[in-house]
């Protein structure tokens, strides 16, 4: 088998803060050799993911990147060699790998799963019929558990999985309310993804006064991507039952110190609210089924999707650290070479 020569970047230094496209470098080497049971990945595009300022934190996290090493991501590309009898050279994967153009991985894992480039778009793998739109399916219908006619509160909605969780909620007869920042995003919200309503956070003096406006029968189920006073805000709007999903907490730069705020304790108390955090790896297993359900509503122009591209892995870093600007308009991606299937 053939020596790849192999790009990838690696975490130079854990943060404190918000990402910075300091805190990576851009290495090159040999390709990793696949052992057995294993395959060797030629990516396509990989992620730049919210969830990635956790990832290389200081502070406690679910996930971990270790300095030195490569910087992990979601990926799509093609298997240029394989060590298991289920996967054929050629094929086309999604896996949980990273910033790199050859990744060695374990088809046995369940993030692992064979992508038909012919259904869709192949960076859709990595958003709408990835890892943003299950997270959006299970985090909304398994934890949110939304009933017709419910008022969902969802923020960063316009954002990739905050756009998909608004849509899913339309499908299930639910009225969607949106908070995004600047005009452009909240036109996003209203125009494109279908969102009843969309409060732009940046254009308003009182945002609990704009909520209530928005929401004046309360809120059923609030799907938070942002924590912080905006948590705390909502917190005092949901309904009796009500069920508030935590999937990130984008708001908060740094977690070490602590920060504090608003406790929550009385508002769950006094109106029964569930609140729960939640890991869409949790639902690994049903990943087929979400797949299946959204396809469809992809075929039949329910769901709508928006992607952000960049070019090269050079850029990722300043790509990631875009993110916390706001700069990005839809699902952040970088093409580490050109699509095969464009």
């Amino acid at each position: 088998m053939s020596q790849h020569r192999n790009s990838h970047v690696i975490l130079k230094q854990r943060a404190d803060g918000l990402p910075a496209p300091e805190l990576f470098e851009l290495v090159e080497g040999d390709a990793p050799v696949p052992g057995d049971g294993e395959v060797l990945i030629n990516n396509v595009y990989v992620t730049a993911d919210p969830g990635m300022k956790g990832w290389i934190s200081k502070a406690r996290n679910y996930a971990s990147v270790e300095t030195g090493t490569t910087m992990h991501s979601f990926s799509v590309g093609v298997v240029v060699e394989s060590n298991h009898p289920d996967v054929q050279e050629g094929e086309v994967v999604a896996a949980n790998t990273g910033w790199a153009e050859y990744v060695v991985a374990d088809p046995n894992l369940p993030t692992f799963r064979k992508v038909d480039p012919a259904d869709a778009p192949l960076s859709t793998a990595l958003g709408i019929l990835g890892i943003n739109g299950f997270t959006a399916y299970f985090g909304l219908l398994a934890v949110g558990q939304p009933k017709a006619g419910d008022t969902v509160l969802v923020s960063t909605a316009a954002g990739a999985v905050g756009s998909a969780v608004g849509q899913i909620a339309k499908i299930k007869g639910c009225r969607t309310i949106g908070i995004a920042g600047g005009a452009e995003k909240a036109a996003l919200c209203t125009d494109v993804f279908g969102f009843d309503d969309v409060i732009d956070y940046k254009a308003v003096d009182d945002l609990d006064a704009a909520i209530r406006q928005a929401c004046p029968d309360g809120i059923d189920v609030y799907y938070d991507n942002v924590g912080g006073a905006t948590l705390d805000i909502v917190l005092g709007q949901v309904n009796l039952h009500g069920r508030v999903v935590i999937c990130g907490t984008a708001s908060t730069d740094s977690w070490i110190p602590q920060p504090t705020g608003l406790r929550p304790e009385r508002n769950l108390l006094v109106n029964r609210i569930r609140m729960e955090g939640f890991l869409t790896f949790d639902y690994a297993h049903r990943y087929g089924e979400a797949l299946a359900d959204l396809s469809e509503w992809v075929r039949d122009g329910k769901i709508q999707y928006r992607e952000d591209i960049v070019d090269g892995l050079e850029n990722a870093g300043a790509a990631l650290a875009g993110l916390y600007e706001g700069r990005n308009m839809g699902r952040q991606l970088i093409r580490v070479r050109p699509d095969p299937f464009l």
